[in-house]
Protein backbone atom coordinates (compact mmCIF):
# COMPACT_ATOMS: atom_id res chain seq x y z
CA UNK A 1 0.00 0.00 0.00
CA UNK A 2 1.26 3.38 -0.75
CA UNK A 3 1.82 5.64 1.86
CA UNK A 4 -0.42 8.27 3.33
CA UNK A 5 0.94 12.17 3.00
CA UNK A 6 -0.32 15.07 5.51
CA UNK A 7 0.02 18.73 3.60
CA UNK A 8 0.92 21.20 6.28
CA UNK A 9 0.59 24.64 4.80
CA UNK A 10 2.37 27.89 6.15
CA UNK A 11 1.48 31.25 7.72
CA UNK A 12 -1.48 33.32 5.67
CA UNK A 13 -2.28 30.41 3.78
CA UNK A 14 -4.48 27.60 4.04
CA UNK A 15 -5.17 23.95 2.56
CA UNK A 16 -6.11 25.48 -0.64
CA UNK A 17 -1.96 26.03 -1.48
CA UNK A 18 -1.60 22.11 -2.38
CA UNK A 19 -5.04 21.95 -4.70
CA UNK A 20 -2.50 22.12 -7.60
CA UNK A 21 -0.48 19.12 -5.79
CA UNK A 22 -3.46 16.60 -5.20
CA UNK A 23 -5.02 15.72 -7.92
CA UNK A 24 -1.25 14.13 -8.68
CA UNK A 25 -1.80 12.49 -5.52
CA UNK A 26 -5.13 11.24 -6.25
CA UNK A 27 -3.92 9.85 -9.89
CA UNK A 28 -1.23 8.27 -7.96
CA UNK A 29 -3.48 6.63 -5.35
CA UNK A 30 -1.93 8.20 -2.65
CA UNK A 31 -4.69 9.24 0.32
CA UNK A 32 -4.13 12.80 1.86
CA UNK A 33 -5.28 15.01 4.26
CA UNK A 34 -4.51 18.65 4.46
CA UNK A 35 -5.36 20.35 7.73
CA UNK A 36 -6.31 24.10 8.03
CA UNK A 37 -4.31 25.38 11.08
CA UNK A 38 -5.95 27.02 13.51
CA UNK A 39 -3.39 29.75 13.97
CA UNK A 40 -4.56 31.33 10.75
CA UNK A 41 -8.67 30.11 10.89
CA UNK A 42 -8.71 31.41 13.90
CA UNK A 43 -5.99 33.86 13.90
CA UNK A 44 -7.81 36.74 15.39
CA UNK A 45 -9.00 34.55 18.36
CA UNK A 46 -5.15 33.74 19.23
CA UNK A 47 -4.98 30.81 18.67
CA UNK A 48 -1.36 29.14 18.66
CA UNK A 49 0.86 26.42 17.76
CA UNK A 50 -0.43 24.09 20.32
CA UNK A 51 -3.67 23.76 18.57
CA UNK A 52 -1.94 23.76 15.21
CA UNK A 53 -0.53 20.74 16.72
CA UNK A 54 -3.74 19.07 17.95
CA UNK A 55 -5.26 19.67 14.44
CA UNK A 56 -2.04 18.26 12.59
CA UNK A 57 -2.24 15.30 15.12
CA UNK A 58 -6.13 14.75 14.62
CA UNK A 59 -5.33 14.27 10.53
CA UNK A 60 -2.75 11.87 11.34
CA UNK A 61 -5.42 10.07 13.49
CA UNK A 62 -7.63 10.72 10.69
CA UNK A 63 -5.93 8.28 7.83
CA UNK A 64 -7.17 4.69 6.77
CA UNK A 65 -4.70 2.22 7.39
CA UNK A 66 -1.74 1.66 9.50
CA UNK A 67 1.15 2.35 6.83
CA UNK A 68 3.58 4.95 7.69
CA UNK A 69 2.59 8.59 7.12
CA UNK A 70 4.77 11.56 4.87
CA UNK A 71 4.48 14.51 6.74
CA UNK A 72 4.92 18.03 4.84
CA UNK A 73 5.39 21.19 6.00
CA UNK A 74 6.13 24.24 4.38
CA UNK A 75 7.54 27.66 5.31
CA UNK A 76 5.78 27.84 9.31
CA UNK A 77 4.40 24.84 8.73
CA UNK A 78 8.35 22.86 9.14
CA UNK A 79 7.89 24.72 13.21
CA UNK A 80 4.27 22.75 13.22
CA UNK A 81 5.58 19.05 11.88
CA UNK A 82 8.93 19.71 14.02
CA UNK A 83 6.23 18.93 16.99
CA UNK A 84 3.65 17.19 15.61
CA UNK A 85 5.68 14.81 13.84
CA UNK A 86 6.71 13.24 16.91
CA UNK A 87 3.07 11.06 16.24
CA UNK A 88 3.96 7.33 15.88
CA UNK A 89 1.99 7.34 13.00
CA UNK A 90 4.88 9.54 11.11
CA UNK A 91 7.30 7.96 9.31
CA UNK A 92 9.06 10.93 7.26
CA UNK A 93 9.51 14.36 7.38
CA UNK A 94 9.49 16.65 4.30
CA UNK A 95 10.50 20.57 5.14
CA UNK A 96 9.58 22.62 1.93
CA UNK A 97 11.76 26.00 2.54
CA UNK A 98 10.35 25.43 5.90
CA UNK A 99 11.78 26.21 9.40
CA UNK A 100 13.75 23.51 10.30
CA UNK A 101 14.79 24.25 13.73
CA UNK A 102 16.69 23.18 17.07
CA UNK A 103 14.46 23.47 20.46
CA UNK A 104 13.52 27.21 20.92
CA UNK A 105 15.96 28.59 17.92
CA UNK A 106 15.15 32.41 16.77
CA UNK A 107 14.10 31.91 13.38
CA UNK A 108 14.25 35.91 12.95
CA UNK A 109 17.91 34.90 10.76
CA UNK A 110 16.51 32.70 8.28
CA UNK A 111 13.72 35.68 7.25
CA UNK A 112 14.80 38.18 4.70
CA UNK A 113 14.28 41.51 5.40
CA UNK A 114 12.04 41.85 2.60
CA UNK A 115 9.27 39.41 4.38
CA UNK A 116 9.75 41.41 7.51
CA UNK A 117 8.28 44.48 5.74
CA UNK A 118 5.62 43.33 3.53
CA UNK A 119 3.75 42.33 6.54
CA UNK A 120 1.41 44.69 8.14
CA UNK A 121 0.71 44.23 12.12
CA UNK A 122 -2.66 44.72 13.56
CA UNK A 123 -3.90 45.36 17.16
CA UNK A 124 -5.92 42.18 17.63
CA UNK A 125 -2.31 40.31 17.58
CA UNK A 126 -2.55 39.52 14.26
CA UNK A 127 -0.34 40.00 10.95
CA UNK A 128 -1.29 40.07 7.10
CA UNK A 129 0.57 40.45 4.08
CA UNK A 130 0.43 43.64 2.28
CA UNK A 131 -1.16 42.88 -0.74
CA UNK A 132 1.39 45.34 -3.17
CA UNK A 133 4.48 43.58 -1.76
CA UNK A 134 3.26 39.93 -1.67
CA UNK A 135 4.78 39.07 -5.16
CA UNK A 136 8.00 40.13 -4.99
CA UNK A 137 8.07 37.86 -1.76
CA UNK A 138 6.36 34.51 -1.63
CA UNK A 139 5.97 34.60 -5.58
CA UNK A 140 8.45 36.39 -7.43
CA UNK A 141 8.76 34.05 -9.91
CA UNK A 142 5.18 33.60 -10.67
CA UNK A 143 2.85 35.13 -13.79
CA UNK A 144 0.53 37.58 -12.80
CA UNK A 145 -2.27 35.01 -13.20
CA UNK A 146 -0.94 32.59 -10.65
CA UNK A 147 -0.43 35.31 -7.95
CA UNK A 148 -3.70 36.66 -8.46
CA UNK A 149 -5.13 33.30 -7.31
CA UNK A 150 -3.01 32.57 -4.28
CA UNK A 151 -2.59 36.33 -3.52
CA UNK A 152 -7.12 36.57 -3.25
CA UNK A 153 -6.88 33.44 -0.82
CA UNK A 154 -4.13 34.63 1.86
CA UNK A 155 -5.71 35.64 5.47
CA UNK A 156 -4.66 36.70 8.79
CA UNK A 157 -2.09 35.21 10.97
CA UNK A 158 -2.12 35.19 15.07
CA UNK A 159 1.65 35.87 15.75
CA UNK A 160 1.50 33.59 18.51
CA UNK A 161 2.76 30.37 17.27
CA UNK A 162 6.33 31.72 16.48
CA UNK A 163 8.18 30.06 19.49
CA UNK A 164 10.09 27.17 20.01
CA UNK A 165 9.51 23.65 19.88
CA UNK A 166 9.10 21.33 22.91
CA UNK A 167 9.70 18.37 21.14
CA UNK A 168 11.60 17.44 17.34
CA UNK A 169 11.01 15.25 15.21
CA UNK A 170 13.54 15.77 13.21
CA UNK A 171 16.11 14.45 15.46
CA UNK A 172 14.40 10.79 15.45
CA UNK A 173 12.70 10.39 12.43
CA UNK A 174 13.81 10.49 8.46
CA UNK A 175 13.78 13.72 7.04
CA UNK A 176 13.88 15.37 3.23
CA UNK A 177 14.59 19.12 3.11
CA UNK A 178 13.76 21.18 0.04
CA UNK A 179 15.38 24.13 -0.65
CA UNK A 180 13.90 26.93 -2.96
CA UNK A 181 16.86 28.34 -4.41
CA UNK A 182 15.17 31.76 -5.31
CA UNK A 183 13.26 32.14 -2.25
CA UNK A 184 12.90 35.90 -0.95
CA UNK A 185 10.85 34.99 1.96
CA UNK A 186 13.65 32.78 3.34
CA UNK A 187 16.78 33.31 1.81
CA UNK A 188 18.34 30.08 0.47
CA UNK A 189 21.65 30.39 2.49
CA UNK A 190 19.90 29.67 5.83
CA UNK A 191 17.57 27.43 4.40
CA UNK A 192 20.72 25.37 3.62
CA UNK A 193 21.78 25.14 7.15
CA UNK A 194 18.78 23.86 8.03
CA UNK A 195 18.60 21.38 5.23
CA UNK A 196 22.10 19.68 6.71
CA UNK A 197 20.13 19.16 10.15
CA UNK A 198 17.90 16.55 8.13
CA UNK A 199 18.69 13.01 6.71
CA UNK A 200 18.76 14.45 2.99
CA UNK A 201 17.83 17.35 1.28
CA UNK A 202 17.15 18.27 -2.36
CA UNK A 203 17.61 21.91 -4.31
CA UNK A 204 14.76 23.41 -6.39
CA UNK A 205 15.18 26.59 -8.78
CA UNK A 206 11.86 27.78 -7.46
CA UNK A 207 10.43 30.47 -5.52
CA UNK A 208 8.87 30.15 -1.91
CA UNK A 209 5.91 28.67 -3.34
CA UNK A 210 6.29 25.88 -5.40
CA UNK A 211 3.00 24.42 -5.12
CA UNK A 212 1.32 27.17 -7.01
CA UNK A 213 3.51 27.24 -10.03
CA UNK A 214 5.39 24.21 -9.64
CA UNK A 215 2.82 21.54 -8.02
CA UNK A 216 4.21 18.66 -10.24
CA UNK A 217 7.43 19.08 -8.21
CA UNK A 218 6.33 19.06 -4.76
CA UNK A 219 3.89 16.32 -6.03
CA UNK A 220 6.63 13.83 -7.54
CA UNK A 221 8.47 14.28 -4.58
CA UNK A 222 5.85 13.06 -2.56
CA UNK A 223 4.58 10.10 -4.75
CA UNK A 224 8.55 9.10 -4.52
CA UNK A 225 8.37 8.77 -0.71
CA UNK A 226 4.93 6.96 -0.81
CA UNK A 227 5.55 4.51 -3.97
CA UNK A 228 8.79 3.85 -3.44
CA UNK A 229 9.86 3.50 0.23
Amino acid sequence: MNKPVVLVHGAWHGPWCWDRVTPYLDAAHIEWVAPDLPSVLAASEGANQTEDNIAVRDAIDSLPGSEKAILLGHSRGGTVITEAGTHDRVGHLVYLAAFLGLANEDTTPYRSAELNRCLDVHDDGTTTVKAELGKAVFYNEHNEIDFTWAAEQLRPQSHKPFVGQSQLAWQTKTSTYVVCSLDNALPAEGQRKMAARATTSVEWETDHSPFVYRPELVAELLISLSVGN
